[in-house]
């Protein structure tokens, strides 16, 4: 897919999923799901990392408006930037996994850390439900990826992990799968049953509370209402009985008296016909002016108390002159004869009425007290301020205006303000009390329902979790079940690609089971049987080949052997020197090659047998060496022997010596020396061949000891003959001795490492060879006397000799 395809579709999938996170999915109260990740989480893989990260850009752009902050959205970006990235390499749950690793410990510093206002409870709340989001559609997305019909449409989109997958991982995410979305709706319903539980307990306790506030209240009241009614029948049997009003002075001491024996009040005044008070106590106000004389006509109370001349509670106002702040009082008339004289009056403690509804509030509580206009008698959330608080134009009042008299709702204190689990949403619970419109309404934030959240969420996780880990043996149970025959058709396979011939998968007492299967391994069997005849049918004809080989050899060699005779017994008159020496240099080269040819036909069909016998080396070394340096006088061959027993094959071994001193002496340049070395060390033999040859290039190694390969930057030589078997041939007998064979540079150290001979560890015999830096080989054989023991154990191992 070209890049502005990728980039079409990334447009394409962002405003679907946009469209589809404007309709979340409550998963519990204060946490949805966004349902436009099961579009954005299988878009990652298939349209890579930055069209993916714009996709989840445009789609989750939806949670700024209903969250209030980006975060979310940038979280959104980075994860399909990362899935897409990591679904290169890795399985969208597997991916989705790694990311959130690192995602949620960042959720919950963001939210903590920005000025995000939520609780570090509702963070984590947040944070596991982004995580679920994604997990759950990284499931899915990863189980129909997995099907034949999703892989044939999708195969040129797919990156090469998902190209491939193993028979345990698609069972097993199809079995988490499985058993993941039912546990996620058990776990749902459970998580929205506790958390209505824990809501309606929160409404019971609020509504409790609200009622018990409502009485403390009603009773405060009422004695108010008495204090006043029985101090007006008090006042009024003195003018009865004296025929006037009791004078100030007398007036005050009463009030004095009431103050004193009663904690609800503030104080305690008594007025006249007019408005105008007459005494009070305490008599002086807030700035120590005499409060007597002071005219309260233009109050609605004494409006009230005059037109229905029964006693009335007022509602909320600014008090004046001895109280400031919100002040309510309880007013009761002087009618003498039915003729209306005055009224008594009780200012009602309302800090203390504040202090008596605080103790009775649960922690996080808060409680107001509402007079009918919608003034604020006192609120135990917020400080009293010099004027009422009035409701009317806040949220709180058009909740209050649709209640009934007694019920719960929940309400937003801010209805513009984001939803991300701030401390917005508050819960209510209102109580009457028995005087007309008077509410108790008692408040408390819905932050409180975060731990309910919290261990809804952790349940659920638990749940998941535990799902995770059951599901681990399951699954490797059904795996089993369902691959142990495609298994063993597979290791059938690779033993048979080892080199067995006689391979079954079932054999005839064993049967998979399944029928698909069953003739699966049914026919593998077939076949590996048809294959165990057609390898049996190329061995025997490369036995004859073998055989043709080997007869062929030695038929060659009989007339070799008699033209050499022959040769040898003409007369040096008849025939000139050169030419007889010419005609024996080519009858020996004939006769090696016949022989090389007879040795690597023995070597395939494994008839190449070893004669070992007594035997010192360096005797053999310095005869095969000189032999062989003779027919090459413009080299220099240097020898340094030190004696050598031990049990070896020696004509074999003539072969190792010959194949090496003449590979140094053919691939040096004229005059170049040829060095070769045999010495002791830590009890084994070591032989080195060194010269100054032409080199290899960029081949060397085990390459060197192939069939047919020889050395090709010549430089100084123009042909080099011979059929290249000759350090193959070597590397052969001297792995049949029990040793090894290799090359390695003429200024590095040599080696030193061993391997044991096989089927014993009692003695041990290793060759080494190397060409050196200039291109020249070198061989090193190592030994302990009595290594007969390597090859035979019918042969008594010698004493050693140094």
């Amino acid at each position: 897919m070209s890049g502005r395809a990728r980039f079409a579709w990334a447009l394409v999938v962002g405003l679907l999923g946009h469209a589809l996170n404007r309709f979340p999915v409550e998963l519990v109260p204060g946490i949805d799901i966004l349902l436009g990740f099961f579009l954005i989480i299988p878009a990652a893989p298939l349209l890579g990392p930055w069209c993916a990260g714009l996709a989840a850009g445009i789609a989750t752009s939806v949670t700024v408006q209903m969250w209030g902050h980006p975060w979310g959205m940038l979280v959104s970006m980075m994860e399909g930037v990362v899935l897409g990235a990591l679904t290169r390499r890795y399985w969208p749950l597997q991916a989705d996994g790694l990311f959130w690793l690192g995602g949620i410990p960042y959720l919950i510093i963001v939210g903590n850390h920005v000025g995000v206002d939520v609780t570090a409870t509702s963070t984590l709340a947040i944070a596991l439900k982004q995580a679920l989001n994604s997990l759950v559609p990284a499931l899915l997305t990863q189980v129909v990826l997995m099907t034949p019909m999703a892989r044939a449409r999708l195969w040129p989109l797919l990156t090469p992990a998902l190209r491939t997958f193993t028979l345990s991982s698609a069972v097993g995410s199809a079995l988490l799968l499985a058993l993941v979305l039912p546990l996620l709706m058990v776990g749902t319903l459970e998580g929205r049953a506790r958390y209505a539980a824990e809501r309606r307990r929160m409404d019971d306790q609020g509504l409790s509370t609200a009622h018990l506030l409502a009485e403390t209240v009603d009773a405060e009241l009422s004695t108010a209402q008495s204090q006043t009614a029985l101090l007006a029948s008090l006042v009024m049997n003195w003018w009865e009985r004296e025929g006037e009003r009791p004078p100030q002075p007398q007036l005050e001491n009463l009030l004095r008296d009431w103050v004193y024996h009663s904690a609800f009040a503030l104080n305690f005044g008594i007025g006249d016909s007019d408005g105008n008070l007459v005494a009070i106590w305490p008599p002086l106000g807030v700035e120590a002016q005499p409060m007597a004389g002071s005219n309260f006509a233009d109050r609605s109370y004494f409006r009230d108390v005059r037109g229905k001349r029964e006693p009335v509670v007022s509602g909320v106002f600014a008090g004046r002159g001895s109280v400031t702040g919100p002040v309510m009082v309880a007013v009761s008339p002087l009618l003498r004869q039915q003729r209306f004289e005055g009224f008594t009056l009780v200012a009602i403690n309302l800090p203390r009425m504040r202090a008596v509804a605080q103790e009775r509030l649960a922690p996080g509580q808060r409680a107001l007290l509402v007079d009918p206009d919608g003034n604020v008698a006192f609120d135990t959330g917020a400080t009293p301020g010099p004027e009422p608080r009035s409701l009317k134009g806040t949220a709180l009042g058009e909740l209050l205006s649709t209640l009934p008299a007694t019920g719960t709702r929940t309400y937003d204190t801010e209805p513009q303000a984001p939803r991300c689990g701030g401390p917005w949403r508050r819960g209510t619970a209102t109580a009457p009390l028995f005087q007309p419109g008077w509410r108790v309404l008692v408040e408390h934030p819905m932050r409180d329902m975060d731990f309910s959240v919290i261990g809804t969420y952790s349940a659920l996780l638990a749940t998941l979790a535990l799902t995770l880990v059951l599901a681990i043996p399951i699954t490797r149970l059904l795996t089993r079940m369902l691959s142990r025959p495609v298994e063993a058709v597979s290791q059938a396979a690779g033993r048979m690609a080892a080199g067995e011939r006689d391979v079954r998968t079932f054999g005839t007492l064993h049967r998979a089971g399944a029928i698909e299967v069953e003739k699966l391994g049914l026919a593998f069997d077939e076949m590996a049987a048809r294959l165990q005849r057609h390898l049996e049918e190329v061995e025997r004809v490369s036995q004859a080949k073998a055989a043709f080989f080997s007869i062929a050899s030695h038929e060659l060699k009989t007339p070799l052997a008699t033209l050499k005779l022959r040769l040898q017994r003409l007369r040096p008159d008849t025939v000139r020197q050169q030419d007889l020496v010419l005609m024996d240099r080519q009858v020996d080269r004939l006769a090696r090659l016949v022989n090389q040819l007879l040795d690597v036909s023995e070597l395939a069909s494994g008839r190449l047998s070893l004669a070992q016998v007594p035997l010192e080396l360096s005797a053999l070394v310095r005869r095969v060496s000189e032999r062989r340096a003779a027919s090459a006088p413009q080299h220099q061959l240097k020898l340094s022997l030190e004696r050598v027993d031990g049990w070896w094959d020696e004509p074999r071994l003539e072969q190792v010596v010959y194949n090496l001193v003449d590979n140094a002496i053919r691939y040096s340049p004229e005059g170049g020396p040829v060095e070769v070395v045999l010495r002791r060390e830590d009890g084994d033999a070591l032989l080195e061949v060194k010269d100054r040859g032409v080199g290899l290039g960029p081949r060397g190694g085990e390459e060197l000891f192939s069939r047919a390969l020889r050395g090709s930057t010549l430089s100084t030589i123009s042909r080099v003959e011979g059929l290249g078997v000759g350090l193959y041939l070597s590397r052969e007998i001297i792995t049949r001795h029990g040793g090894s064979i290799h090359r390695r540079p003429a200024r590095a150290a040599a080696p030193a490492p061993s391997s044991a001979c096989p089927g014993t560890t009692r003695a041990r015999r290793d060759v080494h060879t190397a060409h050196g830096s200039t291109g020249g080989t070198s061989g090193q054989g190592r030994g302990k006397e009595g290594a007969a023991t390597c090859v035979s154990r019918n042969k008594p191992r010698p004493r050693s000799s140094w």
